[in-house]
């Protein structure tokens, strides 16, 4: 028996298992990138596309450095810094650096500018980060070998409502890519039960993760919790095909992805074949999209209309899979588009006033907003930054554009905000894994994953970011409650710890 528990229970993560050779892979695009950078910075070169590359250049050189301290001190590539470092290369860098090379974007002065915004910003998030690192690993140590009843029931009772909830949404026209609501003559403002739908719909999410946990964390064969598993994942993968975004289908599988991770040690080998799964979604959501706004949409709510919108985008991309002109336009070029944040901060440093967009907010009450309800602060103030930045770009207002965190505090407080912003949300982000890393239980392990999920945001502004982390966070510790029992101070179980340890 204590064989067996010690074979399912992972006791920690070697750092040598942590990164591997993504370092020297990204060294091997940071040295040059740096030595051009300092050549241009030297007077060696000139021009603005030199520039760009000299602070891009700096950007993943300071990206390897912080890596490898942190990989040094045993953090594991699923630590929140890590993610959102990670997450900057790639959004910041690496797919604006794709779209300059293809032609879709135009370099100038303003992405320079952007660029060393980024580059001062997230090198005061790396300072704050490591000036607060404790040399602890997260590991996965379970309260209890088998799935609790408890846990089981709670998790198919999360399903059914999770379930119920994005029926609704999708019958109301709330979940769609092209949002149908006005059609049928309300908006998501108006309906008073909005914050309980989007509740209820995000069950779904909870009970597939906390399914995961007992299935792939715990190897659990007991046929409730792998039924709510397997029904919680397929319906995920469905509510996001139809929901036309590209995400909306990844998402279930980088979730399950990221439950292997953390209790088994190590990245599974299939996760490695995902990113080819874009290959089909991406023109499939451009036929899908385009037949929306052709009219599919007055009828896609209705399961004769969702099947036919659905067949006929499937006979789209069989008749001509990467055609600009049948399926909406170049796939490549909107999914790249849509995740350069890089372009988004050039949007907002861009304007002629970047201060145009704040209104009456504070960001030093961000904590406080998601406590107290509308009807009793009359003058709230209404989170729609992304709609004022769209409107300013002329956009109209029906969309909403990403501010990200680093834009909207340049648009408050100059340079020095981003400054002084990005070396608070490095320390807070440390503080976060220092509470977190060690033994965590089911509880803790849940708590973490489906915090990840808001805490990785960098597209949001800064007082709504803040004010979905602590809505999201006491909505989670009593979920968490809900479905594992007693609470407890913190994540950490250094009691179960010591026995697991020592059986």
């Amino acid at each position: 028996m204590r064989t067996d528990i010690r074979t399912q229970i992972n006791l920690g993560v070697d750092r040598g298992d942590t990164y591997g050779w993504v370092p020297m892979a990204m060294l091997a695009a940071g040295v040059p990138l740096g030595i051009w950078g300092t050549y241009s910075l030297l007077g060696g070169g000139g021009g603005e596309s030199v520039a760009f590359g000299a602070v891009a250049g700096w950007f993943v050189l300071l990206a390897i450095g912080y890596l490898g301290l942190q990989s040094l001190s045993g953090s594991a590539w699923y630590s929140l810094p890590i993610l959102l470092t990670l997450e900057a290369l790639l959004e910041f860098v690496c797919l604006p650096a794709w779209r300059f090379a293809a032609g879709d974007e135009v370099m100038d002065s303003v992405y320079v500018h952007a660029m060393s915004l980024i580059l001062i910003g997230f090198a005061a998030f790396w300072i704050g980060s490591l000036a607060f690192k404790r040399e602890v690993r997260m590991r996965f140590v379970p309260q209890v070998r088998d799935t609790p009843s408890r846990v089981a029931l709670i998790g198919a009772a999360m399903f059914v409502l999770g379930l119920l909830g994005n029926v609704l949404s999708w019958k109301l026209g709330l979940s769609l890519y092209l949002n149908t609501s006005d059609k049928a003559g309300f908006h998501e403002s108006s309906l008073p039960f909005m914050g309980w739908l989007t509740f209820c719909s995000s069950l779904l999410q909870g009970a597939l993760v906390v399914s995961a946990i007992e299935v792939l964390g715990k190897r659990s064969d007991k046929p409730l919790i792998k039924a709510v598993f397997w029904l919680s994942f397929v319906s995920l993968v469905g509510f996001g095909l139809i929901s036309a975004m590209k995400s909306g289908t990844l998402f279930p599988l980088l979730l399950l992805v990221l439950v292997y991770s953390l209790t088994r040690g190590r990245i599974p080998r299939i996760a490695f074949l995902i990113p080819l799964l874009l290959l089909p979604i991406f023109p499939f959501v451009g036929a899908y999209r385009t037949n929306l706004q052709s009219g599919y949409a007055a009828q896609v709510n209705t399961i004769a209309g969702q099947a036919a919108v659905l067949g006929k985008s499937i006979a789209d991309v069989a008749e001509t899979p990467f055609s600009r002109s049948e399926v909406g336009g170049d796939v490549v070029d909107q999914a790249t588009g849509r995740l350069s944040l890089l372009t988004s901060v050039h949007d907002v440093i861009g304007l002629p006033a970047p201060s145009l967009l704040n209104g009456n907010e504070k960001i030093w009450l961000a904590p406080l907003y998601p406590l107290v309800p509308r009807f009793l602060w009359k003058d709230k103030p209404v989170f729609d930054k992304g709609v004022r930045l769209s409107l300013a770009l002329g956009r109209g207002g029906s969309t909403s554009s990403a501010p990200t965190q680093i834009g909207d505090l340049y648009s408050m407080y100059g340079t020095i905000g981003v400054v002084i912003g990005m070396l608070v949300y490095g320390i807070c982000s440390q503080l976060f894994m220092n509470w977190v890393s060690g033994g965590l239980s089911e509880k803790g392990l849940f708590v973490y994953i489906m915090m990840l999920m808001t805490l990785l945001n960098l597209e949001s502004d800064v007082v709504a970011h803040v004010g979905s982390i602590v809505q999201n966070g006491i909505t989670l510790l009593a979920l968490s409650y809900v479905v594992y029992g007693r609470p407890v101070s913190s994540p950490h179980i250094g009691k179960y710890s010591r026995l697991i340890g020592s059986l």
